[in-house]
C-alpha cells in the first residue's frame, strides 16, 4: 500500500491479512507522523518512495518489490473483513492455474458514520505479473500488456473491500491535490475526456458549478466509445453530472432531460440515473414520473445486477423502495404501494414510516372501493400476519400504532382485539399519556 500520514488507519490496514498474506508492503512517500513505526511493529516492509505526483509510479513501485505470486493493492483507508479475507485466499489459491490473473471485488464507499454511501465494485487484487502494471498520475488503473493469465474474474457478490476514504474530512484533504494531479495530467493530455471527467468531479465538490458544467459538457463530448457495453468512467460522469442538474432546480431541467438522454443512449444498462431522475422528480412533487424513474430503476437493478453499475442505487436501495411506494401512493397506484412496501418490510418489519404508507395504502383502497371487490381489514390482517408474528407482544404493539397513525379504524379495532384486557388497558394507559 500506498501511504503518508496514516497513523489513523495503518494498523487496521495490516491488520486484516494477517495469517491470510505471506508478505506486506508499505510504501511511504514522507511520512512525518507515527505511520512508518507502526507498520515495521506491524511487521511490514517499509520502503520510501520519493513523491513526484504520481499514484502509478508510487505503486508500480510497490508491485516490484512484491515477491508473492498475487497482490492486494489496498489503500490505507481500504480494508476487508476477515470472513472475505479468508475467502480471498481460497479465491486465489483457486485461480492459480487459470487463465484468470485480476479479481474484481465489491467496494463500499463509508461515511464518517460506518454507512454506505455508494457501492461498486474494483479491480485490487491481481497477479505478480510484468505487464500487469497502473498507468495515469492520478485516478490510475491496473493496464495488461503481453500476459496472457490476466482475463478478469467477477467476485464482487462473495468478496467486498470498505473503503473510508469517501467520509467528508478525508475528501475535504483530497480535493485539491487531486484537483493539481488532474490538471496536470490534463496538460499532457487534453483531449483525455476521462481526466476532464475527474476535473469537473473536483469542481463539483468543490461547488464551483459552472466551472463543473462546462467541464461534463466537455467530457461528454470527448467521451470515447468502449468495446464493451459498460464503462464505469463514463457512467459516473454522467450519474454525477445528472445530480449536479437535478439539485440545481427547474432552471436546469431542460438540460437535465437533455443529458439523461445522452446517458440511456449511451448506457442502457445503468439504473443510477433512472435512479437520480426518480429523486429529482419525486422531490418536486411529480410522483407519475417519480414512479416511472424509479421503477425503472429498480428493474434495471434486478435485471443487470450491480457489477460495475448502479453504484448509489445499490447503496441506498431500502430508501428508494420506500420513496418508490410514496410515489404509487401520491400517483394513486395503490397496488404498487403495497407491493414495494412490502418487498422493503420483508427485510425490515419495523419500519414504522413503510408500514404507515402500506396501512395508508389498504385504508384508502378501502374507502375507493364502495361495495367494489377490495382487501377489507380482516384480509389485510391476515396479510400483515405472514410480515409480523401476532404471538409476540412487540408485534402487535407496532402494527397497533401504524394503523392508529394511519387512521385505519377497521383494522385498529381488529387488532385490538388481539390483546387481553389487561394488556390493552396497559396499552391505553400508554398512548394516552
Amino acid at each position: 500500500m500506498i501511504v503518508k500520514n496514516e497513523e489513523e488507519n495503518i494498523e487496521r490496514a495490516l491488520s486484516w491479512g494477517k495469517g491470510i498474506v505471506t508478505e506486506q508492503i508499505v510504501i511511504d512517500t514522507g511520512s512525518t507522523d507515527r505511520t512508518v513505526e507502526l507498520a515495521l511493529k506491524a511487521g511490514a516492509q517499509v520502503y520510501h518512495f520519493q513523491w513526484i505526483d504520481d499514484f502509478a509510479a508510487a505503486k508500480n513501485f510497490a508491485i516490484s518489490k512484491a515477491g508473492c505470486p498475487w497482490i492486494a493493492m489496498l489503500d490505507a483507508d481500504e480494508y476487508f473483513t476477515r470472513e472475505d479475507a479468508n475467502k480471498l485466499l481460497e479465491y486465489v489459491e483457486k485461480l492459480q492455474d487459470s487463465k484468470y490473473g485480476q479479481i474484481l471485488t465489491g467496494l463500499a464507499n463509508l461515511d464518517d458514520e460506518g454507512a454506505m454511501i455508494a457501492g461498486g465494485s474494483h479491480v485490487r487484487v491481481f497477479r505478480n505479473r510484468p505487464g500487469l502494471r497502473y498507468k495515469r498520475r492520478v485516478h490510475e488503473y491496473l493496464a495488461c500488456e503481453g500476459e496472457k493469465d490476466c482475463d478478469l474474474v467477477d467476485a464482487s457478490e462473495e468478496l467486498c473491500i470498505y473503503h473510508t476514504g469517501y467520509s467528508g474530512k478525508e475528501s475535504a484533504k483530497k480535493q485539491g491535490r487531486n484537483r493539481e494531479l488532474i490538471l496536470a495530467e490534463l496538460k499532457e493530455h487534453p483531449e483525455d475526456g476521462e481526466m476532464l471527467a475527474y476535473l469537473a468531479d473536483e469542481y463539483f465538490s468543490e461547488g464551483r458549478f459552472d466551472e463543473a458544467r462546462e467541464a461534463y459538457r466537455e467530457a461528454i463530448q470527448k467521451m470515447e466509445p468502449v468495446p464493451m457495453d459498460y464503462s464505469v468512467r463514463n457512467a459516473m460522469t454522467f450519474v454525477k453530472f445528472l445530480s449536479m442538474l437535478s439539485k440545481q432546480g427547474v432552471d436546469c431541467e431542460e438540460e437535465l432531460i437533455k443529458v439523461y438522454g445522452q446517458a440511456v443512449s449511451r448506457l442502457p444498462k445503468e439504473a443510477d440515473f433512472d435512479y437520480v431522475l426518480g429523486r429529482y422528480y419525486a422531490g418536486k412533487g411529480t410522483f407519475g414520473k417519480g414512479e416511472e424513474h424509479l421503477s425503472k430503476a429498480v428493474g434495471l437493478l434486478e435485471k443487470y445486477g450491480n457489477t460495475y453499475k448502479a453504484m448509489m442505487l445499490s447503496a441506498h436501495l431500502p430508501e428508494t423502495y420506500e420513496l418508490l411506494a410514496a410515489c404509487c401512493y401520491n400517483n394513486g397506484n395503490l397496488r404498487g404501494c403495497v407491493n414495494y412496501a412490502t418487498v422493503l418490510l420483508r427485510q425490515n418489519p419495523y419500519l414504522m414510516s413503510t408500514l404507515y404508507l402500506m396501512l395508508s395504502a389498504f385504508r384508502q383502497s378501502e374507502q375507493e372501493a364502495e361495495g367494489k371487490p377490495s382487501e377489507d381489514a380482516a384480509e389485510v390482517a391476515v396479510f400483515l400476519g405472514r410480515l409480523y408474528n401476532f404471538n409476540a407482544m412487540k408485534d402487535r404493539l407496532f402494527v397497533l400504532k401504524a394503523a392508529m397513525k394511519a387512521e385505519y379504524g377497521s383494522l385498529v379495532k381488529i387488532i385490538r382485539g388481539m390483546f387481553s384486557e389487561v394488556e390493552l388497558a396497559c396499552v391505553d394507559m400508554a398512548v394516552h399519556k
